[in-house]
């Protein structure tokens, strides 16, 4: 039947988007929505007072469905823009899309089916695989469940999400981070499954994340590769045998249905947020000025699939995780040339001889020292001249090999101190090194 006229259709789902400076990465994203079988939809972007040029990359898309809105203060996550977007819906449903993650064309409609199907559904999620760095051979499945109070158990990020529009009058909104103690979305989805609501699962995997969390420094070296590629792929015959493929090996390698929610007794409000905003490189050391040598040392902090957080020997090594690009942070800027020296561990020797990598995109290649042997444990010194950004953070990204991965048997690569030295101060220590050398010899 069609609509009086002077009123507006209510669409099935109106898609909630919360984005912070994304600029053309969000492009992906934004595409996978628009190209979807069920078009009754509305595409509501929120920006989360974005200061790039995001605003005019969504302009340029040129659909009549996307609407474009930027709060004018940051909250500092996705809970302010999806009760903006939530606020401004017109839909009966309530869908959410990462900014940095993919529908297959099919999502919409197989969300809509379950709601068709089963009136009593507060909730409809989708399958879901997280896709790790490429290359890392990482990947998780959730969201195929039978029972609704997997939904207190196992967590279902966002992009797996729809509900329905009265949900949050019910429940209540999206809290601040500031407020809880779990993820903002964690608690959302508890905060629904505690009241009672009803979870059901499509059965069906239909949504790709490819999760910021998982990529150590994201919001300072953003990219879309990874989901343009997946547009591509999803347009290519193969892509159910692809699908089927995923599925068949995070169930043989125990990663289908295994991203439960974890205790968060020991956490304080707000510190969990924080946590993930460092992953994500939005919450940063204070960038200072290179005024004289630096040491970096590892702690115990979370470094997403990059690096492994037990960095609690005495050597305070961080040994590597499953990404093959794992990368460091130099809190510095500096003008003028600088001496970086890595501290190396393996338990190979021959992983030591060399070591590929870049510098802000700028492919180099470090000299290797000595090497020296601890208990079962080699050690040595990667030294390369570098220039760091002059008034921004410099990211060193290692290009590891075969023998520097981790496997089964053995940790890969760790990596303890770096020490970073201006250039000018070369010099004098050398100088002051040699005076200590002959202060010592005459003794």
């Amino acid at each position: 039947m069609s609509a009086s006229p002077g009123i507006i259709p209510q669409p099935t789902f109106s898609v909630v988007m919360a984005a912070y400076n994304r600029g053309r990465h969000i492009l992906p994203s934004i595409r996978s929505v628009l190209a979807q079988s069920l078009q009754d939809f509305e595409l509501l972007i929120i920006g989360d007072a974005c200061t790039d040029d995001t605003s005019e990359v969504v302009a340029s898309v040129g659909s009549p469905k996307v609407r474009w809105f930027n709060l004018p203060e940051r909250g500092g996550s996705q809970s302010f823009p999806n009760n903006e977007g939530i606020a401004r819906a017109v839909g009966r449903h309530i869908a959410y899309l990462g900014h940095d993650d993919i529908w297959a064309p099919n999502h919409l409609s197989a969300l809509a089916d379950l709601f068709e199907s089963d009136p009593t559904a507060d909730f409809a999620i989708s399958g879901t695989i997280y896709h790790g760095p490429r290359a890392s051979n990482y990947r998780l499945v959730t969201g195929i469940f039978d029972d609704s109070r997997a939904a207190s158990e196992h967590f279902f990020p966002p992009s797996s999400v729809a509900h329905k529009i009265d949900v949050v009058d019910r429940i209540g909104r999206w809290r601040a981070p500031s407020d809880i103690v779990p993820p903002v979305d964690a608690e959302f989805q508890l905060r629904a499954a505690g009241a009672g609501m009803r979870f059901v699962s499509t059965q069906h995997i239909t949504v790709h994340k490819f999760a910021a969390g998982h990529r150590y420094l994201y919001y300072l070296k953003q990219a879309s590769d990874e989901q343009a590629r997946m547009l591509r792929r999803m347009s290519s015959p193969g892509y159910a045998g692809y699908v089927a493929s995923e599925l068949a090996r995070s169930k043989a390698s125990g990663t289908f249905m295994t991203a439960r929610f974890p205790s968060f007794d020991s956490y304080s409000k707000g510190q969990l947020a924080e946590l993930n905003g460092r992953n994500r490189g939005v919450v940063r050391p204070e960038l200072k000025p290179l005024l004289g040598p630096e040491i970096i040392r590892q702690d115990n902090h979370t470094r997403a699939l990059d690096w492994l957080p037990n960095a609690s020997d005495p050597d305070w090594i961080r040994w590597v995780g499953c990404n093959p690009r794992p990368k460091l942070l130099v809190p510095f800027k500096a003008s003028e040339p600088v001496a970086v020296r890595l501290s190396l561990w393996h338990r190979d020797p021959q992983a030591l001889k060399s070591l590929k990598l870049s510098v802000n995109d700028a492919p180099t290649k470090a000299r290797i020292g000595r090497l020296r042997q601890r208990g079962n444990l080699w050690k040595a010194k990667a030294s390369l001249d570098v220039r760091l950004k002059p008034d921004d953070y410099t990211i060193l990204e290692l290009h590891l090999n075969k023998l520097q991965r981790p496997t089964a048997q053995r940790p890969g690569l760790g990596v303890a101190k770096i020490e970073v030295t201006p250039s000018s101060w070369r010099g004098l220590l050398g100088r002051l090194a040699k005076l200590a050398s002959s202060i010592s010899s005459a003794r």
